[in-house]
């Protein structure tokens, strides 16, 4: 089996109050077209990727990209505009995940196996893209990506590496996981991690 070593993450639930801004910042302008749900995608992949001195990937890694509920207020926008016509077609983009998946391609100058999944549980998606980095020999950028309740924008880039042996147990708690684990594999029994020995609260690479 594969393992795999988180080398970048970003971690925020939820999102910093001033992430708009910071996504402004990053890329010298707001980006066009994109709804809410989607610029919040951006700014945890491209955070994610800077914190370990990334700006791109190879065409050799999978992204996935995943959410409980998708861009819920644009399809709840565009639900209303139904009632009186057509959804305007600006809204009607905003509400297409895939969007997002266009936008980090152009932003990273990448092609590649990009797919979005929709589900309540982070780690049956974390299990799903190990099997799908398999495929890849340059592992995966993974996010999940909300805007019901509070918005939150998670994502951890993974690279396979050879076992460092011992340490493994299993997943445990999601938070747990996004915060401290070093490393990750897909055995019979199910997810594994190696959490590690010592963190911060602001370490966001391994």
């Amino acid at each position: 089996m594969k393992v795999y070593r988180i080398r970048a993450r970003c971690v925020e639930q939820p999102a910093a109050a001033d992430w708009c801004e910071q996504l402004v910042n990053r890329l010298g302008s707001r980006p066009r077209r994109l709804g809410r749900w989607s610029e919040l995608g951006l700014y945890g992949a491209l955070k994610c990727l800077a914190s370990d001195s990334q700006n791109t990937l190879t065409d050799h890694a999978a992204l996935v990209l995943s959410s409980q509920h998708g861009p819920a207020l644009a399809m709840r926008a565009a639900v209303l505009q139904a009632r009186e016509d057509l959804p305007l077609p600006m809204t009607f983009l905003q509400t297409q995940p895939s969007h997002l998946l266009a936008a980090l391609s152009a932003q990273l100058g990448w092609r590649g196996d990009a797919r979005f999944i929709v589900h309540a549980e982070p780690l049956a998606v974390l299990a799903l893209g190990l099997l799908i980095a398999d495929r890849h020999s340059d592992g995966l950028l993974l996010g999940w990506v909300n805007e019901v309740e509070a918005e939150s924008s998670l994502w951890l880039r993974m690279q396979s590496v050879a076992d460092p042996g011992g340490g493994w147990c299993p997943a445990g708690a999601f938070g747990t996981l996004l915060q401290h684990a070093s490393h990750l594999r897909l055995a019979p029994t199910g997810l594994e991690v190696i959490i590690r020995r010592k963190y911060t609260e602001t370490d966001t690479s391994q």
